[in-house]
């Protein structure tokens, strides 16, 4: 339904805060009951859905470099998926009370994820190319009159 490509440098090496992703993007905007809030991120809508259909989303990361700490690699909270969509202040509570894992990667490795748990990664502190092809999959069919963008 999605694919980005990360490529974090030198000159782009940024941080990412601890999140769940939670939103879709579709072709069009549409009131489904339930469903919410709705955003607009350069020119293609993007909803939040009901649970049901992140619990049936993965996430495919296929690592082109090698991915470590020192290049800001990804870092998740094992099975957080399980808890639902949380707030900021649940989120928080979450990572302050468990143990991040670190997704260190060898060039070529493939990470399988839920989009909703809950993961960050750091700003390398040998920045490198750390490139990601990120493959997000779903197998639910959506509402009458949307379609994935």
């Amino acid at each position: 339904m999605r694919v980005i490509v990360f490529d974090k440098t030198a000159d782009k090496n940024w941080l990412v805060a601890w999140h769940q992703d939670k939103t879709i993007s579709v072709s069009d905007k549409k009131e489904i009951d339930g469903w919410g809030p709705w955003t607009l991120k350069d020119g293609v809508h993007h909803v939040q859905p009901k649970l049901n259909v992140l619990e049936e989303m993965v996430t495919f990361r296929i690592h082109l470099d090698d991915a470590n700490e020192s290049n800001g690699c990804l870092k998740v909270i094992p099975k957080s998926h399980r808890l639902g969509i949380l707030s900021k202040n649940e989120q928080d509570r979450v990572v302050a009370e468990s143990e991040a894992y670190i997704c260190s990667a060898k060039s070529g490795d493939l990470l399988v994820m839920r989009p909703h748990l809950l993961h960050s990664s750091s700003k390398g502190t040998e920045p490198n190319h750390r490139r990601i092809v990120h493959i997000e999959y779903s197998s639910f069919q959506l509402p009458i009159g949307l379609a994935w963008a």
